[in-house]
């Protein structure tokens, strides 16, 4: 049996980039297969030394196989994902890195079997008579290092492009490991299901360490055609968040046989670690599916949150007749182990197989922050379901037995799945936001409109969603639509409400918007009130194109559209200007400023080190200068059903005089944030990294510049970034309150930048 931690990932890429689609799913119903073969071979084991071995003979060695599963998965830091992700960059390194990995991992893990073996009556006194001896614990420690092999070496065959010779390892030791537990049998009536399992995982690793160093990797080397730079630093900071993320996933998994043993004895442990062994067979399918994921979103992290939706349903659509099967049969299945494992397993078996159902979003969702290298929030979701499955597995047990564990597994599964979904679901406000957010607008909408409309026969309707300091809702009689109202009672939302109405006016007065004004809502009123000030403006036709950015196909048409109408605007009105001090303090300076009023004491002199490079490369520069919307995404851009522009919205951080790079580097950066599902300050990073070519560089380039003189498409990249954040901290005091927002979307960026120009 191969451990599993979720997500970890199967590397597979194409000569042109990411691999066709329906190739993640095939590859992971490729190892969910060799999980199926592996796991049903390893159920007739246990059927066997179930019939060969006494029930507490069998519940301590279950146990102890458990406990070397848990410490050299502990012990080896998950070198496994390390692995995945390192060697297929590495070049001609691969096989030190490979050799290097090995003896950290198989070190630390035999080193980690010692003292446990050592101090085995005070770590667990029920193991104590399988560990007497010197020869016992030095077989303790060689297993916890071979294990830690034959783990990283799973890694190393998908890293290679062997992935396919796993199922064919895997077949190789269930059937070595059944084969000496039967000769095992009379020999060694105490140890021998532990012997015959490490000694066949021995065996695997011995024949696949040969194949790799002997063909696989010397292949792979031959033919590897980059060298990424691999530091000490990267490593180790690769490894950080996913390892604690991993030890916990182990700690609620394969922990769970020794606490058991620990707090009820050898013959439960026994009955438990049967029922457990087969309902963890169905945690390996969205795991399987999650490793394909991880593997087939690498080089296109735009889809992952469509290729997370199919996982889940895959994974559902094959474990819920199976979770059924085993939840009605649990008795009949127990039953093959003997009857006094039936009796005792009759409930336990069905609650840890329903867990199943619930671990599939809580797997799914491990793959998508693995698949994004957001291993905090691995961190947090395998430490707060280990929390909860430990928890109250320690307080159930000694009450209900093995009943409560299996209640454990499922509530733990259950509420984190609960969350997950409660997190993701669209009404639910985003952390900038805050819950309590919607509840202020509705009460400040309720407040201000009776003053507001009191000069028609208006009533307030829905409330629209927004990221500033502005409550939003359609007004109108009845039930119909006819305008909006923006109500702001912030000093920085009031200033931006009532200059977005100044906006508003000048862009219909400008005689060269004849043929572009349309697309501009009309202020019809606007006015201050109760300590807030609020403005009534025109409802355009359409809808904002969140909805068609989510989509690839939509995506690229929404591109198309917004551009055109952005080109529309800055032909209309934009002519090439020389960059002054006054347009370099207006674009570099002053925003910078608010930045820095934001992070000063942690990244003031990147800030400086920003200024200054975005300086050099504008200043002197023949650039166009004209009306910029300032805010210009999906969010602020309705479209109809044939994906035509029918207006552009919230004007509020427009200027007659800028220059127009703001709008398109900002709609190019706004559009990737969000067909990604990434942080903006993510997206800006990746597009900073050397070599790393930002989507639609040759287009940003061309539109910003118009005729006029070059621009590194860094500068334009970092000031679309600058004028976003700046702006989110100029409408709203709750970006800079909010530390979460600042370190992934300004500080991350400001280090990278002071981190390329040190």
């Amino acid at each position: 049996m191969t451990t599993a931690v979720h997500g970890q990932p199967e590397r597979a890429t194409s000569a042109r980039g990411a691999p066709p689609r329906r190739s993640l799913y095939g590859h992971g119903y490729a190892l969910v297969l060799s999980s199926a073969l592996t796991s049903g071979i390893g159920l007739v084991f246990w059927i066997v030394a179930a019939h060969s071995y006494d029930q507490a003979v069998l519940g301590r060695n279950s146990a102890l196989v458990f406990a070397i599963m848990f410490l050299a998965g502990v012990a080896q830091l998950n070198l496994m994902n390390l692995l995945i992700r390192f060697v297929p960059v590495a070049g001609p390194r691969a096989r030190r890195l490979v050799a290097l990995a090995y003896l950290v991992g198989g070190g630390l893990a035999g080193l980690a079997g010692l003292g446990f073996a050592l101090g085995i009556r005070w770590w667990s006194p029920g193991l104590a008579e399988l560990l007497h001896g010197p020869i016992a614990v030095a077989g303790c420690a060689a297993a916890c290092a071979v294990w830690a092999i034959f783990v990283m070496q799973d890694g190393v065959l998908t890293a290679v492009g062997r992935a396919r010779v796993v199922p064919v390892e895997n077949l190789v030791f269930s059937v070595v490991k059944l084969g000496l537990l039967a000769a095992l049998a009379a020999a060694l009536p105490h140890g021998g299901i532990t012997v015959s399992w490490m000694a066949a995982t021995a065996v695997a690793v011995l024949a696949t360490t040969a194949y790799l160093f002997l063909r696989a990797l010397p292949a792979h080397e031959g033919t590897a055609t980059t060298g990424e730079q691999i530091s000490p630093r990267a490593l180790a900071g690769y490894l950080g968040g996913d390892f604690v993320g991993a030890t916990c996933w182990l700690a609620c998994t394969q922990l769970l046989p020794v606490l058991v043993l620990g707090v009820l004895g050898a013959r439960p442990t026994a009955t438990f670690a049967a029922a457990w062994t087969i309902s963890y067979a169905l945690y390996l399918v969205p795991a399987a599916m999650g490793q394909s994921l991880v593997a087939h979103t690498a080089l296109d992290s735009e889809s992952v949150a469509e290729a997370r939706a199919g996982v889940e349903r895959r994974s559902l659509f094959l474990l819920l007749p199976v979770v059924a099967a085993l939840v009605l049969a649990a008795p009949w299945v127990l039953r093959l182990l003997g009857p006094g494992y039936a009796d005792a397993g009759r409930w336990v078996l069905p609650l840890m197989a329903a867990s199943a159902l619930p671990n599939i979003v809580v797997a799914a969702a491990v793959s998508q922050a693995r698949a994004l290298r957001r291993t905090g929030v691995v961190a947090t979701l395998l430490g707060t379901l280990s929390v909860l499955v430990v928890g109250l597995a320690l307080v159930l047990m000694p009450t209900f037995g093995i009943v409560g564990v299996g209640l454990a597994v499922l509530a733990g599964q259950s509420v984190l799945a609960g969350m997950i979904l409660l997190l993701r679901a669209a009404w639910v406000p985003r952390p900038i936001v805050g819950p309590l957010a919607g509840l202020r607008s509705r009460g400040l909408l309720r407040r201000i409109a009776p003053t507001a409309l009191r000069s028609r026969s208006w009533c307030l309707q829905q409330r629209l969603r927004g990221l500033s300091d502005s409550a939003i809702a359609s007004v109108g009689p009845g039930d119909r639509p006819a305008a909006l109202l923006k109500v702001a009672d912030t000093e920085q939302g009031r200033k931006a409400l009532l200059h977005e109405v100044s906006a508003l006016c000048r862009l219909h007065e400008d005689r060269r918007l004849d043929g572009w004004r349309h697309l501009v809502p009309a202020a019809y009123d606007v006015g201050n009130a109760l300590g807030a000030s609020y403005s009534i403006q025109q409802l355009l036709p359409g809808a904002d194109a969140r909805a068609r950015v989510a989509d690839p196909a939509g995506r690229n048409r929404f591109a198309a559209a917004a551009l055109a109408t952005l080109g529309g605007l800055h032909q209309c009105t934009a002519e090439l200007t020389r960059v002054d001090e006054r347009l370099v303090r207006q674009h570099v300076t002053a925003p910078a400023e608010l930045v820095r009023a934001a992070v000063a004491k942690r990244t003031g002199s990147a800030i400086d080190q920003l200024v200054a490079e975005l300086s050099a490369g504008l200043r002197d520069r023949r650039l166009p200068v004209g009306w910029v919307h300032g805010d210009f995404s999906a969010d602020n851009v309705l479209i109809n059903a044939d994906d035509q522009v029918t207006g552009v919205v919230d004007w509020g951080q427009a200027t007659s005089a800028g220059l127009v790079a703001v709008d398109v580097a900002g709609l190019v950066l706004a559009t990737a944030t969000a067909a990604t599902g990434r942080e903006l300050g993510a997206v800006v990073s990746t597009w900073l990294a050397p070599g790393a070519a930002p989507a639609l560089a040759e287009v940003l380039h061309h539109r910003s510049t118009l005729g006029g003189d070059p621009v590194p498409v860094r500068t334009l990249v970092l000031l679309g970034w600058l004028h976003m954040v700046s702006a989110n901290l100029a409408k709203s005091s709750r970006y800079g309150a909010n530390p979460i927002w600042l370190r992934r979307n300004v500080i991350a960026v400001l280090r990278t930048v002071g981190r390329e120009l040190a």
